[in-house]
């Protein structure tokens, strides 16, 4: 068996989490495992500082942790940072677990220490125990693949370089060195979870496998093993199966349906972001065709072969504009509409669904621009002079409820003459008999 220096020095240069160069910021409370990991940086020669944080949770002993962490930077010739938080009033007035405050307020302040003072990364002194003791705290709560990893060896600038450590290897590398370290009475604490874990839990298993730690280290490394896969397949499949659009997403249903077993895995990675929960994915997939799901941000449609996801505040309301007379451009909040007055008939039809043109003399301003409502009818061109409702002719050409709600009309007189981007209404349409016409062209904002 190597000893910790060397395993260490073998940890850091397999994981490649650092550059000797580098500076580092050690985050020590001044327990066995951060005053260790002081040790081993001094061994190795590292350049690095100490940063302390002082959670006010133990009264005098926490003032005596901090004198002892600075007396350990002072020893090591490094530079030391302390800070004191007021850890019991901001889990009060953040309704937080004071664990959780207390991990919200130490990340945030080393990260300010790490910008300001250039340091290149955060080591933290977890261990192997402290990895195995999140995998059964995360497994018990229910977590995805990723919460069975442990403790991550890098997360951004935060570095762990005593994961491939026991507890009981610390405490021996302590005990040889003759290192002194405060006591956190916390630690025998049975009402926190994580010391229940461990405590009862990992006893337990080491009856049943004495070498369990070491076990747990190899399941560790095949998890995280297959989370990298995990994570391939999922940027590779959305690849393949979902298509950005202009304010959101579409996800093609026929062929997520090829993987009827990962569909609620792969459709909950790509769509947590926008603040989907798991709940809401098992009822996508098993809702009928026009159901609408939402978030703070966004909704999602289900639409025959695809779902459609957009922000929520791309809907725009029901408005209706007024174009007057004599204008040759118009421009409003939601859109530009320019007008050319010709004689004659055109020699040529432009092959543009937002241009359109129209007999002069069917025309009356003022124009007016709306959304389309329920009841609304028109005489689609092309359809010999049928009456047709509006949604109708959305449904013979399926549109989706998102996409009918962008849809524009023009109105001359009260009679629907363009459902712009998509067909001109007959009565408006240049014949035989024209003399002069409109062309219009519009463009959304």
């Amino acid at each position: 068996m190597q000893n910790l220096s060397t395993q260490f020095q073998s940890f850091l240069n397999k994981n490649e989490l650092f550059r000797k160069e580098e500076k580092v910021l050690l985050a020590v409370s001044g327990g066995v495992d951060s005053v260790v990991l002081c040790y081993l940086f001094f061994q190795a020669k590292f350049n690095f500082g100490i940063a302390h944080c002082n959670f006010q949770l133990r009264g005098e002993a926490s003032d005596a942790d901090e004198q002892f962490v600075k007396k350990l930077a002072e020893k090591f010739r490094v530079p030391f940072f302390a800070t004191t938080f007021q850890t019991k009033e901001f889990a009060e007035t953040h309704q937080i677990s004071i664990q959780m405050a207390a991990r919200d307020l130490r990340y945030e302040w080393l990260e300010n220490i790490r910008q300001d003072i250039d340091f290149q990364c955060i080591a933290t002194a977890h261990h192997l125990n402290d990895s195995i003791e999140t995998f059964f705290y995360n497994f018990a709560r229910g977590t995805g693949i990723r919460g069975l990893q442990g403790i991550p060896i890098k997360n951004g600038r935060i570095i762990r370089p005593l994961l491939f450590a026991t507890k009981k290897e610390i405490l021996d590398f302590a005990i040889a060195h003759d290192i002194a370290y405060r006591e956190d009475a916390s630690n025998a604490e049975e009402h926190y979870t994580r010391n229940k874990i461990r405590q009862q839990v990992i006893p337990f298993f080491k009856i049943l496998n004495p070498d369990f730690e070491q076990t747990a280290a190899q399941n560790l490394q095949h998890l995280r093993e297959a989370a990298f896969l995990y994570d391939f397949a999922i940027i590779e499949l959305r690849r393949q199966i979902v298509t950005e659009t202009g304010n959101g997403l579409q996800i093609d249903l026929l062929k997520l349906a090829d993987y009827p077993f990962a569909a609620p895995a792969l459709l909950y990675e790509w769509l947590k972001s926008y603040h989907f929960n798991a709940d809401q994915i098992a009822q996508i997939l098993t809702a009928e065709v026009g159901a609408i799901f939402y978030t703070k941000t966004h909704e999602l449609l289900k639409n025959r072969d695809l779902l459609i996801l957009r922000k929520n505040n791309d809907s725009i309301a029901a408005e209706a504009f007024t174009i007057p007379a004599g204008i040759k451009k118009w421009v409003s909040n939601v859109a530009v509409l320019t007008f050319e007055y010709k004689t004659g008939q055109p020699d040529a039809f432009r092959n543009d669904p937002f241009v359109v043109y129209l007999d002069a003399e069917t025309i009356h301003f003022p124009l007016t621009l709306r959304r389309w409502q329920a009841g609304d009818v028109f005489y689609p061109l092309g359809l010999l002079g049928k009456r047709q409702k509006l949604q109708d002719f959305f449904s013979n050409n399926k549109l989706s409820r998102f996409d009918k709600q962008r849809v524009w009309i023009l109105e001359s007189n009260g009679s629907i003459c363009w459902i712009v981007g998509h067909r001109l209404d007959e009565r408006f349409k240049i014949t035989e008999y024209t003399k002069f016409y409109w062309v219009i062209h519009f463009q959304a904002l």
